[in-house]
């Protein structure tokens, strides 16, 4: 029964440090060099307990299995718990010719930059939308909506200055 539950605290301790180093991974990669050092503490601080459970029985398949399986499960929640956290910023390119999305997307509170081009059928809009990330979903929903054959492409947004940033209780400035 003891060897069940040290495999089982290997087991939650790696899926926790492994989830927090997830998200450090993502915070660094944005820059967010307080958020990163603060759960990197956490993160090397509960592995070195993992650690010292496994090391007491290093030649116990359980804990070994536990410690491997902690590691995929971490990651798992990581993402998991990222993308419901939904940080960051997006930058939306929607390719279409329907002036009714447009109108749309700023009365929803978005910010909406408009290119006028050609494409291979005639005249289109480009409108580009930077959004907070946890928007994303309506941004596409309402896209899909009004415009299904648009075409659009998302990327993250390292850092974004200036112009007009839609956020969940209306739009904001973002320039500081």
């Amino acid at each position: 029964m003891e060897l069940f539950f040290s495999a089982l605290l290997i087991f939650v301790l790696r899926v926790t440090d492994v989830s927090i180093g997830t998200l450090r991974t993502l915070f660094t990669v944005r820059g967010r060099k307080y958020v990163s050092a603060s759960l990197a503490f956490c993160e090397a601080s509960i592995f070195i307990v993992a650690l010292s459970y496994v090391m007491k029985g290093i030649d116990s398949p359980p804990k070994m299995f536990a410690y491997a399986a902690g590691f995929a499960v971490g990651n798992f929640c990581g993402i998991t718990i990222e993308r419901w956290i939904g940080s960051g910023t997006i930058l939306a390119r929607i390719v279409a010719n329907n002036t009714l999305l447009l109108l749309s997307l700023r009365e929803q509170g978005f910010g909406v930059t408009v290119i006028h081009g050609q494409g291979r059928e005639g005249d289109i809009m480009i409108l580009f939308v930077v959004a907070p990330r946890r928007r994303e979903k309506e941004l596409l929903t309402l896209v899909e909506k009004l415009e299904p054959n648009a075409f659009v492409t998302l990327d993250a947004v390292h850092h974004a200055l200036g112009g007009y940033l839609a956020s969940a209780a209306g739009a904001v400035s973002v320039r500081k």
